[in-house]
């Protein structure tokens, strides 16, 4: 698959290369490359402007016209072309106050965050490596391209990002980057929580979590997160964490109970995290809580397979109790019925069974005894069993 879409990288710079432009393959699928990691998409980096990259490809979607970005859709994979540029002036702490198209390959690597992701691959798929960033690789060593404090006051979100590296690569942070995130800390808080979860999430879930967390408070960086910062009981239960997290969910669940006044609320409130994430940290803490009272049976049929990851590892640090991914699977595919629609009854049927009662919130409250029973293999799923079992339970 990874070859398939270099392949098809390889025609996009080749058609580029063809109207007479220079085209070259750029940023973290190069670098990702070189490690043998995952490669979900491909940049490339051109002298063409967007309007004559528009002109070559059927379908051209000008996403960042104005800072020199299409993505164009070839043989059905997207690619975002963006013009070789300079950036100067950084107001607001994010996006260029000025960008100029450039005709040179390395000047527009010069304004790329680290040496690592500012490698680019010619159509042959030959490494340009002006910043030796092959060799920080080799000596797993995390860079800056220029001067870090530049590079940090130019968008302080790569402060983040260098940690967010060390935690996915195991990579060591270079003395300079490191000295230039604790004299700049403070500048994180000019970035929009939003741009920040996206990397305190992909920092949570690194394989090398426990090293990215020592930098965090090396740096003092930790100090300017969003509720970290204000509460040390949590710096301090977060310092516990020996180990990575599958998402945001799981961190803000596992925050959550053992720090509960601290409300999820609050979490997803600060960080502005979606309302998906907000139900999960809730299930997740539901679940976890029910697991040593409750039927195993009973607490897996409400966790849903995406976060089955999520409660085995929550169930490991919180109740020392290893339950793996694959028992989970096995044992929510024995269960007699996958989801409430499975059962043989409904309301009505509850209505039906008890013909003198007016209806009221004990038709939910049965219906959800009924399904609990039936997953706890106390009754089968009968419609005859479930009536005789309610009737004789609520005599």
């Amino acid at each position: 698959m990874i070859a398939d879409l270099f392949k098809l990288a390889q025609q996009v710079v080749q058609e580029i290369q063809n109207h007479g432009f220079q085209a070259y393959i750029v940023g973290g699928a190069v670098r990702d490359s070189i490690l043998g990691r995952d490669i979900d998409d491909i940049d490339i980096a051109t002298s063409a402007y967007p309007e004559q990259v528009q002109k070559m490809f059927t379908k051209v979607i000008p996403t960042g016209i104005e800072h020199g970005t299409v993505l164009v859709r070839y043989h059905g994979t997207s690619f975002e072309v963006t013009t070789f540029r300079t950036e100067t002036g950084y107001s607001d702490f994010r996006r260029p106050d000025t960008v100029n198209f450039v005709t040179n390959l390395k000047e527009d690597l010069a304004r790329r965050d680290f040496t690592m992701n500012a490698i680019a691959m010619d159509q042959s798929l030959q490494l340009i490596d002006p910043y030796h960033g092959q060799s920080d690789i080799k000596n797993k060593v995390i860079r800056t391209v220029g001067r870090a404090q530049e590079r940090f006051l130019e968008d302080p979100l790569r402060m983040m990002r260098a940690i967010r590296f060390q935690s996915q690569l195991g990579f060591k942070l270079d003395n300079e980057p490191l000295d230039a995130i604790h004299d700049n800390k403070k500048w994180l808080e000019k970035i929009a929580v939003e741009r920040i979860a996206v990397e305190w999430e992909k920092t949570l879930t690194g394989t090398y979590f426990n090293e990215a967390k020592q930098s965090l408070f090396h740096t003092g960086l930790v100090d300017h997160l969003p509720i970290l910062s204000e509460h040390i009981n949590i710096q301090l239960e977060f310092q516990r964490l020996n180990c990575s997290l599958p998402s945001f969910a799981a961190f803000i669940a596992y925050m959550n109970l053992n720090i509960a006044d601290i409300a999820i609320s609050d979490w997803t409130n600060r960080w502005k995290l979606s309302n998906q994430i907000k139900k999960d940290s809730h299930l997740l803490v539901q679940l976890v809580q029910d697991y040593p009272k409750e039927p195993l049976s009973w607490v897996l049929y409400r966790l849903p397979e995406d976060l089955i990851e999520d409660f085995s590892r929550l169930c490991l640090l919180l109740q020392n109790e290893a339950i793996n991914k694959e028992d989970i699977i096995a044992i929510k595919n024995g269960l007699t019925i996958k989801n409430r629609r499975d059962l043989v009854i409904n309301g009505q049927d509850i209505i039906s069974f008890f013909p003198d009662r007016e209806a009221g919130s004990w038709i939910q409250h049965m219906l959800l005894e009924t399904e609990k029973a039936v997953i706890s293999e106390v009754i089968k799923n009968d419609k005859n069993d479930i009536r005789e079992w309610l009737q004789y339970d609520n005599k």
